[in-house]
């Protein structure tokens, strides 16, 4: 029985290649499926010379552009939930950078470049290093790598990769943290790796991913243990997943959302309890305000205008703690060699 993968214009059966499933097969220039990069950019917004929301796409396709309005249709403000989730992440980037040292920025699944180039995180970054930076601190700058599997959206996000500024591209697939993380540390070659565990201060930043893996979210937690197990000692995670918030009538609408993404966005699309996202980062140590909504993170200030899908997705910062050798290895910890 060949898995089903369901799209917004009609329902195609496929077999898997490699022993993948469909769902996690890049999607390409496939023309049968929704390219969530892309559809994130069709749900994108900015100002005209009136200050008025105008849509301004850069890269999506028509595809994209008939998913993100069929999902506006079916649940109203739907782009906001992807916008919350990128602003969340540039916020606990700078963070992270102004206030935890935080020297290597991992961008798993990345997605597009923005609309404005400096808006992009690691423009972001380069800003609050310098509006951060005093005498006695170090010039170094931290570096930011963008990790994406999907061939289309690498052609793009390769306009960015600068090495002499700190910005990498890596091709990679964020959902085989081993793979991931082997490529990073470079473990298989004689010359260090872009990361270096036992010098870099390193956070971890997963914007969606999981939401969009299409397994169990005993699945999808497993995979961000794995990501926590490879981290080095301290290192931060920045991480948002789709909610199923616990008020009733909130959970109904976001279920409603969690249709209409299978219906008509990717195929693929989970909501999570704020438990079951406890369970992804088991075993780290939870940064105030704990698990909540992506707008409501750290603000500039008192949020204005949301809608009520802003709810539907949460964000969380966390760090692994230390070794403490008094103590046996926590089941997370990764395998001695």
């Amino acid at each position: 029985m060949t898995p089903t993968e369901t799209t917004h214009s009609t329902t195609i059966h496929r077999t898997t290649t490699t022993g993948k499933p469909w769902w996690h097969r890049p999607v390409g220039t496939n023309p049968d499926r929704i390219n969530l990069a892309f559809l994130f950019d069709a749900l994108r917004q900015a100002k005209n010379s009136d200050n008025r929301d105008v849509a301004c796409v850069k890269f999506a396709h028509n595809n994209e552009l008939d998913a993100a309005l069929l999902l506006e249709a079916q649940v109203s403000g739907a782009g906001f939930v992807f916008r919350s989730e990128r602003a969340f992440l540039d916020r606990a980037a700078t963070y992270l950078v102004a206030r935890q040292g935080i020297s290597t920025i991992v961008v798993a699944g990345a997605g597009l470049p923005n609309i404005l180039a400096e808006q992009d995180l690691h423009a972001l970054v380069r800003r609050t290093e310098t509006t951060n930076r005093n005498r006695e601190q170090s010039i170094t700058r931290a570096s930011v790598i963008y990790v994406e599997h999907d061939p289309l959206v690498l052609a793009h996000l390769r306009t960015l990769a600068d090495a002499d500024n700190g910005v990498h591209v890596v091709n990679v697939d964020p959902w085989d943290p081993h793979a991931m993380w082997d490529t990073l540390y470079n473990t298989a070659e004689e010359n260090p790796g872009l990361v270096t565990p036992d010098h870099d201060q390193v956070a971890l930043l997963l914007g969606g991913v999981m939401s969009f893996h299409g397994g169990s979210r005993a699945e999808a937690a497993q995979i961000v243990q794995e990501h926590l197990a490879r981290l080095p000692a301290h290192a931060f995670l920045a991480m948002t997943h789709l909610l199923q918030p616990e008020h009733p009538d909130l959970a109904a609408q976001a279920l409603k959302f969690e249709a209409a993404l299978q219906r008509h966005g990717p195929g693929t699309g989970s909501l999570a309890t704020e438990a079951q996202i406890g369970a992804m980062i088991h075993g780290t140590t939870l940064l105030p305000p704990g698990i909540g909504p992506a707008f409501a993170w750290f603000p500039d200030g008192p949020p204005t205008n949301t809608p009520v899908c802003g709810n539907f997705t949460a964000a969380v910062v966390t760090q692994k703690p230390g070794p403490d050798h008094d103590l046996p290895e926590p089941p997370w910890w990764p395998a001695r060699l």
